[in-house]
C-alpha cells in the first residue's frame, strides 16, 4: 500500500476539508458542508486507488477530475443525467445555478444564503482545491507548496466575512498543513545516510538510531511555537485597512477593495456590525429643505425563521425615470407635506440606496431606479454617488388612524405571521399591554409605549447569552423569548419585537432598515455607519406603511414619530409627557434638544459612567483593554521559561550538600549557559580544557580571563582537594565570565539564551513528565488492580 500513499492521501484531505471550515462563517445554513466532505473523499479515494494502479501523476489527476465531476453531477444534476452520466443539458444547468451563486455572492452580505447555486459553487471549488493539494502534496511529496491552494481557500473566508474569523480555525488548518509537513520530513530524514549514531536525551540510542525522534521533538516544538506566536502577534500589530476579495460578501466603511469603501443593509447581521462600527467615515452627506429629517430606509425585511429576519425577493423594473405613482392605499384626503432631499456623497452598495419614504419623484442621472413592487423600496441597478428625492411626509388624523380594519386577506400573510418559537409569549404579552377592545392605533401605541418606557427595557448592543428559569438554572430561548425576558437589546431586538407584538394582535407589520438622519453641521446632515437603525413598520389603512419606533435609546437618540403617541388634549394638566408615553431623551451630546423631535420631549437619561470604567466602555477602550491584557499574557509567556530556570538554579543549590557541591552547581550552570550561546566545549572536556577552549572562543582577555581562570580553579579544588579544604565561592565570577561570552556573541543568541535557557526547559519537560505520571498512575493501578481479579 506504500505505492497508493495512504496516510499521505488522507493527510491532504483532511486539510482541504479543515481550510474548508470557515466558509461556515460566509454561508448560513451550513447545508453545503455534506455535500463537499463528499466531494473531497470522492477525490481521496479515486487517487488512492488510481495510484495501485499507475505512478503517472496526470493520469491521476485526470481520473480525479473525472470523479469531482461525476459526484457533482450525481449530488446536483438530478434530473439533468443519462444513466448517472453527464449531458449538455446537466452543463446548462449548472451554469444558470452558477449565476444564481454569483448573485447571492454580490447581492448579500455575509453570513448569506445557501442556495443550491452556492452549494455546487463551494463543491466545485473545494473539489479543485483537493485535487491541487493531492497532487503537490502527495504525487509531487512537496506539502510545503501545497499550502499555497490551501492558503488560497482560507483566505477567502478571512478576507470576506466582515469580521476577523476565530482563532481555531486558523489553528485547525496550520496544524493539519504541519502535520503534513512533519510527515514528509520524518521520511525524507530517514533516508539520510550517516556515519556517526546519534542519539536523544531522554531515548535510548537504540530507539532513536537515526536521531529522527530528536529533530521530530523539535520540529514539534517550533511548530507549536509557530502557531502559538501566529495567534498571538496579530493581537500586537497595526491592522491596516480591510481588504475584501469578493464583492458583496464583506463590507466595511473603511475598507479598501473592491467593494470601494461601500456600505449594504441586507440583514439584521449587516446592522450589527455597522453599530459597532467605530469608523468616523461618512456613509452620505445630504441637505433637506424640511424642517424635521427623518430616517432614510435602505430595505425592508419581512420573513423571520430561526432568529433571522430576510428579505423577500425584489421585484423592480429599473429606468431612468423621474417620478413614480404615489402609494396605492394613501388615500386622498391625508394630510401630508412635500420635501426634497439632496445627497452630495453616498457610499450606500447598490441594488440599496438611502431615501425617505414614500417617495414621489427622483433625480439620479443616469442611474436606473424604481420602487420594488412588494415594498416600495426605492432599488436602484448600480450605486448612485449623489441624488435627489421627493417625498411625502404624512399627518394622519385621529380619525384616520382608528379606521377599523379591512379583511386580513388585502395583506401578505408573512406580515401577519407570528414567529411559532416565542408565540406564546408574545401573545401572553399583548393580552397584557394592550387594553380590550383597542383599536390598531391604540394598540400600536401601547406596544411601543410598553418597550420604549414602561416595560424597563434598557439599550445595549452587548446581548446577554441566557437567562435563569424559575429553577435557577441558566435557559437559553429563542432570541425574541430571551429579549423580553431580559429586557435587554437594541434597536433590531425592539422593532422585532414590536413587529410580532403588532402581528399578534392583528396588524400588519414588518421590519425597515436603513439610517438615522445623522448629524447636522453648517445645513449638511452627515450619516455614518453607527447611524445604522431598524424600525417597525405597521400597516392602516387608508395610509399605508407607518413608521413606529420602540427603541428607548442608543448613541444617538431616537425618536417617536408624533402620530405613534397619544393626542394632548387642550387644557388637561393630567396629559402624561411624552416620556411617559414612550418618548426618550432627545438631548443630544451637547444638551440641546434634539432637532428631529416631533413630538417627543426631553427626559431624564441614565447617568454616564466616567473615569477609567467610562473609557473602557467604549470600543476603542475595551481595544486598548485586550490589547494590554494580551500584551501582559505574552510577557507572562515569555517569562515562563527564564524563571523556571532561575527556580531550578536555586533548588540544586539549596540541595547542595556543602560548599563543594555548590561549587559544581554553579560551574554545570555556567556550562548550560555559555552553552545556550553556542559555545559548547568539545564533550568529555575537563574544567581546564573547557576554560581554554571557553577563553579562545570567546576572546577573554583581562578581567575576564582571571575570573575564567578563578573558576576552573576552584572547581578543580572541590573535586581533588584533601576533604575539609576550604573552598571559595564562584557565582560571582561565573556570573562574569558568562556576561563576558554573551557580549562577544550575536544579539540573537543572546535573546534565545535569555528567553529559551535549556536548564529552564528541562524544568518544563520535568515538570510535564510528573504531570503525566500523575495522571497515569492510578489508570495503571486500577489496570493491575483488575487484572489481578480477573487472575
Amino acid at each position: 500500500m506504500s505505492r497508493a500513499r495512504v496516510p499521505e492521501s488522507l493527510l491532504a484531505g483532511a486539510a482541504t476539508a479543515v481550510v474548508a471550515w470557515p466558509l461556515t462563517t460566509l454561508f448560513t445554513p451550513s447545508t453545503w458542508v455534506r455535500p463537499t466532505l463528499v466531494v473531497i473523499a470522492a477525490v481521496v479515494a479515486v487517487g488512492i486507488l488510481t495510484r495501485l494502479v499507475t505512478g503517472s501523476a496526470v493520469v491521476v489527476g485526470l481520473v480525479e477530475v473525472v470523479a469531482v465531476v461525476l459526484t457533482t453531477g450525481w449530488l446536483n444534476g438530478q434530473g439533468h443525467l443519462w444513466r448517472g452520466l453527464p449531458t449538455p443539458d446537466m452543463v446548462l444547468a449548472f451554469n444558470n445555478l452558477l449565476v444564481d451563486a454569483r448573485l447571492t455572492v454580490q447581492n448579500y452580505a455575509a453570513p448569506a444564503p445557501t442556495s443550491r447555486g452556492v452549494i455546487l459553487g463551494i463543491g466545485l471549488a473545494i473539489g479543485l482545491t483537493a485535487i491541487l493539494v493531492d497532487h503537490v502534496a502527495v504525487m509531487r511529496r512537496s506539502p510545503a507548496l501545497a499550502g499555497l491552494p490551501l492558503l488560497t481557500t482560507f483566505l477567502i473566508s478571512a478576507s470576506n466575512g466582515g469580521e476577523s474569523l476565530h482563532p481555531v480555525y486558523f489553528l485547525a488548518a496550520g496544524g493539519v498543513w504541519l502535520l503534513m509537513l512533519g510527515r514528509q520530513g520524518t521520511a525524507t530524514l530517514r533516508r539520510w545516510s550517516t556515519t556517526v549514531p546519534l542519539s536523544t536525551a531522554g531515548r535510548a540510542s537504540g530507539d532513536d538510531g537515526d536521531g529522527t525522534f530528536g529533530y521530530a521533538a523539535l520540529g514539534r516544538t517550533l511548530a507549536v511555537g509557530g502557531l502559538v506566536a501566529a495567534v498571538a502577534l496579530p493581537t500586537v500589530i497595526p491592522h491596516l485597512p480591510t481588504r475584501y476579495l469578493i464583492d458583496g460578501l464583506g463590507r466595511s466603511t473603511n475598507a479598501a477593495g473592491f467593494s470601494n469603501g461601500q456600505i449594504g443593509i441586507r440583514t439584521t447581521v449587516d446592522l450589527a456590525r455597522s453599530l459597532a462600527n467605530p469608523s468616523t467615515a461618512p456613509v452620505l452627506t445630504y441637505t433637506t429643505n424640511a424642517p424635521l429629517a427623518t430616517p432614510l430606509r435602505v430595505g425592508v425585511l419581512s420573513t423571520y425563521a430561526n432568529g433571522t429576519w430576510s428579505p423577500e425577493q425584489p421585484d423592480v423594473r429599473f429606468a431612468q425615470r423621474t417620478t413614480v405613482p404615489t402609494p396605492s392605499e394613501l388615500d386622498p384626503s391625508v394630510p401630508r407635506d412635500t420635501y426634497r432631499i439632496t445627497v452630495d456623497s453616498s457610499h450606500v452598495e447598490a441594488p440599496q440606496i438611502a431615501a425617505p419614504t414614500p417617495v414621489v419623484s427622483g433625480d439620479l442621472g443616469q442611474v436606473g431606479w424604481g420602487l420594488d413592487r412588494g415594498t416600495s423600496v426605492v432599488t436602484v441597478n448600480r450605486s448612485a454617488a449623489s441624488y435627489s428625492f421627493t417625498y411625502l411626509a404624512l399627518r394622519p388624523s385621529e380619525d384616520e388612524l382608528v379606521k377599523p380594519r379591512e379583511e386580513p386577506g388585502l395583506r401578505s400573510s408573512a406580515d401577519l405571521t407570528v414567529d411559532p418559537a416565542s408565540a406564546s409569549l408574545v401573545r401572553s404579552l399583548v393580552a397584557s399591554v394592550v387594553p380590550a377592545n383597542a383599536s390598531r392605533i391604540e394598540a400600536a401605541r401601547a406596544i411601543q409605549r410598553y418597550l420604549r418606557n414602561d416595560g424597563g427595557f434598557s439599550y445595549s448592543l452587548t446581548l446577554p447569552d441566557g437567562v435563569k428559569g424559575r429553577s435557577g438554572r441558566v435557559e437559553h430561548p429563542d432570541p425574541i423569548s430571551l429579549f423580553l425576558r431580559t429586557k435587554v437589546g437594541y434597536c433590531v431586538q425592539f422593532a422585532t419585537a414590536m413587529v410580532m407584538m403588532a402581528r399578534a394582535s392583528g396588524i400588519p407589520a414588518r421590519m425597515a432598515v436603513g439610517f438615522l438622519p445623522g448629524r447636522l453641521s453648517q445645513g449638511t446632515y452627515t450619516v455614518r455607519a453607527s447611524d445604522a437603525h431598524a424600525w417597525p413598520e405597521l400597516y392602516f389603512d387608508g395610509i399605508g406603511w407607518l413608521r413606529f419606533e420602540p427603541t428607548p435609546s442608543s448613541t444617538q437618540a431616537t425618536v417617536a414619530p408624533a402620530y405613534s403617541l397619544p393626542p394632548a388634549l387642550p387644557g388637561d394638566l393630567n396629559q402624561p409627557s411624552a416620556t411617559a408615553t414612550g418618548g426618550t431623551s432627545t438631548t443630544g451630546p451637547s444638551g440641546t434638544r434634539n432637532r428631529y423631535d416631533l413630538g417627543a420631549t426631553s427626559s431624564t437619561a441614565a447617568p454616564a459612567r466616567t473615569g477609567v470604567a467610562g473609557w473602557l466602555s467604549q470600543p476603542f477602550g475595551r481595544r486598548v483593554g485586550w490589547l494590554l491584557v494580551s500584551v501582559a499574557m505574552g510577557l507572562l509567556g515569555a517569562l515562563a521559561v527564564p524563571l523556571a530556570s532561575r527556580g531550578r538554579m536555586r533548588r540544586r543549590l539549596r540541595r547542595a550538600e556543602d560548599e563543594a557541591g555548590r561549587v559544581e552547581v554553579e560551574w554545570q550552570a555556567m556550562v548550560e549557559r555559555i552553552g545556550d550561546l553556542g559555545v559548547v566545549p568539545p564533550r568529555g572536556s575537563t574544567p581546564r580544557q573547557a576554560g581554554q577552549y571557553y577563553r579562545r572562543a570567546a576572546y577573554l582577555e583581562g578581567e575576564e580571563s582571571q575570573a575564567l581562570r578563578r573558576v576552573v580553579d576552584g572547581v578543580e579544588r572541590s573535586r581533588y582537594a584533601r576533604p575539609g579544604t576550604t573552598v571559595a565561592d564562584i557565582g560571582r565570577d561565573t556570573a562574569q565570565v558568562v556576561k563576558a561570552v554573551a557580549g562577544a556573541r550575536r544579539r540573537r543568541d543572546r535573546w534565545r539564551a535569555t528567553l529559551w535557557p535549556t536548564d529552564g526547559l528541562t524544568e518544563w519537560r520535568e515538570l510535564r513528565d510528573r504531570v503525566s505520571t500523575a495522571t497515569r498512575m492510578p489508570w495503571e493501578r486500577l489496570q493491575a488492580w483488575w487484572a489481578d481479579r480477573a487472575g
